[in-house]
């Protein structure tokens, strides 16, 4: 099976530690890293380009990584991974409110945020396969649906006719019985 490479998007200021990452996820990952320092680039990218997974900063220039995940929930869904030299607990919180998938507090071991963007991947694919599930089983119920209401107006229609054909085997066996010899054609069924 050929797979695409993951597209990843580092949201990092430190221009030391976006070299580091950076090279990290092309021998990990063989990754599409796209690099921007800001929230405001980010999302730029973001309406451009969707990502596989974000990894960002806490504390930004224009920003910060708490109001890029929340910005980026309504543009792409990806995972993000939050990274921080300082953490207070409401951003922990706030961080875990927002649905950030890893919080990791630098420095840290290059591969914990490796084993953390892994993670991230694999909760992506595996929400992507759900929506394409729940994409098809809509698609089937649609079907079913109107295959359904084009049967009911079939069987409507087999009704009425055998409805019809009922009253006009009526009115002639009554037509024989009365022994008239001239036999009127039943009025035809009203179709709704």
């Amino acid at each position: 099976m050929n797979r695409r490479a993951p597209k990843i998007l580092l949201v990092e200021p430190e221009p030391d530690l976006v070299e580091l990452f950076v090279a990290a996820f092309a021998q990990r990952f063989d990754a599409q890293i796209t690099c921007v320092c800001g929230v405001e680039a980010a999302l730029d990218v973001t309406l451009v380009t969707p990502h596989d997974v974000v990894i960002a900063e806490l504390r930004l220039e224009d920003g910060n990584g708490l109001q890029l995940t929340e910005r980026l929930a309504s543009l792409s869904g990806a995972p993000v991974v939050l990274t921080a030299r300082d953490l207070e607990a409401a951003d922990a919180v706030e961080a875990l409110r927002l649905g950030v998938r890893d919080l990791l507090i630098k420095p840290f071991p290059i591969v914990h945020l490796l084993d953390a963007v892994d993670r991230a991947l694999r909760a992506g694919q595996t929400e992507r396969a759900r929506l394409a599930r729940y994409r098809r089983m809509r698609e089937l119920v649609r079907h079913v649906i109107r295959d359904r209401r084009d049967l009911n107006r079939r069987v409507e229609l087999i009704c009425r006719d055998l409805v019809g054909a009922h009253q006009r085997l009526v009115h002639r066996v009554l037509a024989i019985q009365d022994g008239r010899k001239e036999v009127t054609p039943a009025p035809p069924v009203p179709t709704a």
